[in-house]
């Protein structure tokens, strides 16, 4: 049976599955060492909560609109109300890659055993791939709510990158100079670690690890800094 998961019609599934161990294995690694996998990526991606594209309101309900411009463009609510409705900004990103991982392995898996026994044929992987695209999605959108209400709201707060801007935080890994940043960690107003990579906002600086810091702007996915001077 383990290798029948992995002929050709079950193939695409079974990967999912497995992508969903490799993320469990590397979270643990990295948080055996001291970080945060989930952090590092939410971190290095931009920001994906709805109401970060055209100021919607998040605690209310999404419109979907067209902006009042000459050219009739959308004015993001739409792109909005397609992430709240993914669950976006309710959990962490690998969260919800997990949830779509199983979603998509468990519905294409269950689909193509179904078919199996039905008609005694599955169907080829990219036809079956359609509705096990469509059940990762409703998995992100179900579970994700679930988990979100699960796990500690400041955990899962949509805290703005902009916040980051006067905090301090510490070098944790390698030395930061100018075009070449090293991983800085911080904690925000609700306790929750940070990493971010950041480099001086001096030129000629260099912070080695352990190096007290203060966020001064931002810069695309990098922070840039200047040593505390309390400390």
């Amino acid at each position: 049976m383990p290798t029948e998961l992995f002929a050709a019609p079950l193939l695409p599934f079974s990967l999912a599955l497995c992508g969903v161990l490799a993320i469990a294995v590397l979270e643990a690694v990295s948080a055996a060492i001291g970080h945060s996998l989930s952090g590092l990526v939410d971190d290095a991606l931009p920001d994906l909560s709805p109401g970060a594209h055209a100021g919607v309101d998040l605690h209310g309900d999404v419109e979907v609109g067209i902006a009042g411009g000459v050219d009739g463009a959308f004015d993001g609510s739409f792109l909005d109300a397609a992430l709240d409705w993914l669950s976006f900004g309710r959990v962490p990103f690998l969260v919800l890659l997990i949830l779509f991982l199983l979603g998509f392995g468990a519905t294409g898996l269950v689909l193509q055993a179904a078919l199996t026994g039905l008609i005694a044929a599955p169907l080829s992987p990219a036809v079956a791939a359609i509705p096990a695209v469509l059940g990762g999605g409703l998995f992100m959108r179900h579970l994700g709510r679930v988990v979100g209400r699960i796990i500690p709201k400041e955990e899962t707060a949509a805290i703005s990158r902009e916040s980051f801007v006067g905090r301090m935080g510490v070098v944790s890994g390698g030395t930061a100079r100018i075009g070449l940043p090293a991983q800085m960690r911080l904690t925000d107003e609700h306790g929750t670690t940070h990493y971010l990579l950041a480099e001086p906002d001096d030129e000629g600086e260099e912070y080695g690890p352990g190096t007290p810091v203060i966020v001064v702007s931002l810069a695309g996915a990098t922070a840039r800094v200047m040593r505390d001077p309390t400390v």
